[in-house]
């Protein structure tokens, strides 16, 4: 996926956060299908993923965006991909209070002690 698609992808994603269901056109499904692919069925989409939370978060720091977000593709991310993902997390969170704070929106699921721990401190680290 190039940039202007994942570009696409996060505006839609965030216009989704904010429509109600009945008002959602093809272009919110189909944005759906993306994400639902790359969290659960296509493990090789691991980097996309992790590229369209950060293509994301910069965008709209409305509650409902960063609680959805936190809660839903990076709780995601760090839950089955948390060893591959958390040295990026904590650079990321260490450099921006946004990612941060979005992180602070993240719950342990089923994160490794390792990764949860380190989530944790991350967290922290701008405090």
């Amino acid at each position: 996926m190039d940039e202007a698609e994942l570009n696409k992808l996060a505006e839609t994603w965030i216009r989704a956060q904010h429509t109600k269901l009945s008002d959602q056109d093809d272009e919110i499904r189909w944005m759906d299908d993306v994400l639902t692919e790359w969290m659960y069925v296509d493990e090789e989409s691991t980097d996309l993923l992790w590229r369209f939370i950060q293509n994301v978060y910069p965008r709209d720091m409305s509650d409902k965006t960063i609680s959805l977000l936190a809660a839903g593709p990076l709780e995601h991310l760090l839950a089955h991909h948390g060893p591959v993902y958390i040295d990026q997390v904590e650079t990321l969170a260490r450099k921006d209070p946004k990612f941060n704070y979005l992180l602070g929106g993240v719950w342990r699921n089923s994160m490794t002690d390792d990764v949860w721990e380190r989530v944790q401190k991350a967290r922290l680290s701008v405090w």
